[in-house]
């Protein structure tokens, strides 16, 4: 169990990067989800590419993170639409970027058009001063996928291994043991795609097995079940 006493809420808040991605969402909902980002700190706001500029311009002056998707949601553009994507994200104001593998190339072996996607994506982040995430689509891999990824991406010196876009199957615990046991150098574990029904005690027991960023379109809702938790047992900021 974690000790709530090493855990205030601004602490506990920047543990969660939330997103709006639904293909339909208008202007004036991401603008409402980076006050919110911005009024909770968290740790970052992710859209979709289009909306970089003024999820950039709504979180300027905060320290919470202009994320993009890259490849989102099936990581299947070619190589060199996704760096173009990467390009755009830095130059529109991104700080923190995702990138979803090819899936299909993975499991086909082809490890060597995975690296080149992975290293080209952390030379241009490591170039920028951005946050590199690499979404691995744990549902559809075999534990020997999920091992042989994760060593590629600590290899290529990605910040985070990411475990799914939440589109498809969703991580079990399973899963990231298989990422951390297969974690090097300064890589963490990043979970996401996790269901809207995430509540408080599952992210209490996820920091407890090692994760260090959680994404969840339920961010705001925790952190506020947090704060009442807290109180609730007469723990102090």
């Amino acid at each position: 169990m974690i000790n709530l006493n090493e855990w205030p809420v601004e602490k506990f808040a920047k543990v969660f990067d939330m997103a709006v991605l639904a293909p339909d969402t208008q202007e004036a909902a991401i603008r409402e989800a980076c006050r919110q980002a911005k009024a909770y700190n968290i740790a970052a706001m992710y859209t979709t590419p289009c909306w970089t500029k003024v999820v950039a311009e709504e979180l300027a002056g905060s320290d919470v993170h202009v994320g993009v998707g890259i490849g989102f949601p099936y990581g299947t553009p070619t190589t060199a639409i996704k760096m173009a994507e990467v390009d755009d994200a830095i130059a529109n104001g991104g700080t923190a970027l995702d990138m979803v593998i090819n899936i299909g190339a993975l499991k086909d072996g082809d490890l060597d058009l995975t690296r080149a996607e992975i290293q080209g994506f952390a030379e241009k982040t490591k170039a920028a001063g951005c946050l590199s995430k690499v979404i691995i689509e744990v549902g559809f891999l075999t534990d020997e996928e999920i091992a042989t990824v994760t060593k590629m991406i600590c290899e290529c010196g990605i910040d985070y291994v990411k475990t799914a876009t939440g589109s498809q199957a969703l991580p079990d615990v399973h899963h990231l043991e298989v990422i951390k046991a297969n974690l090097s150098g300064k890589t963490k574990l990043k979970l996401s795609g996790v269901p809207r029904q995430f509540v408080l005690s599952a992210c209490l027991r996820m920091l407890e097995i090692g994760v260090e960023l959680i994404g969840t379109r339920s961010a705001i809702k925790i952190i506020d079940e947090y704060k009442a938790y807290r109180k609730e047992n007469g723990l102090t900021e």
